[in-house]
């Protein structure tokens, strides 16, 4: 189905300044929990904007980067996109070191298939 990114975040999210200095948006298709950063979120990246852009059902890893380049600030959130709707399902605002953990009991409820 045909989305624009950012016209879905906004709706979720009107105060979200928007790749103000940068960002990505991933797929998760597995968790991987030999490791604790975000490669533990295991998919594929994929486009994202203010554009339309084929998405596909599933649980999506959103990293949107705020603040000014001297100070900016990493927020992830945690989406589930299915039947033509976007939910969030979890977030980390400002995450540091360690920030993929947080987000590991919202993966387990969605994705049925885990590595241990």
């Amino acid at each position: 189905m045909k989305l624009n990114w950012f016209e879905e975040i906004k709706r979720i999210d009107p105060d979200i300044k928007f790749r103000a200095q940068g960002g990505w948006l991933k797929t998760v298709e597995k968790l991987d929990k030999t490791v604790k950063n975000g490669y533990s979120l295991v998919g594929d990246f994929v486009k994202a904007g203010d554009f339309e852009e084929e998405y596909d059902e599933g649980l999506y890893l959103d990293c949107n980067k705020e603040g000014s380049t001297k100070k900016s600030q990493q927020d992830y959130r945690l989406f589930r996109f299915k039947d033509g709707k976007v939910r969030l399902l979890d977030m980390v605002i400002d995450g540091s070191q360690g920030w993929a953990t947080e987000l590991w009991d919202a993966v387990e409820d969605e994705v049925p298939s885990v590595i241990e």
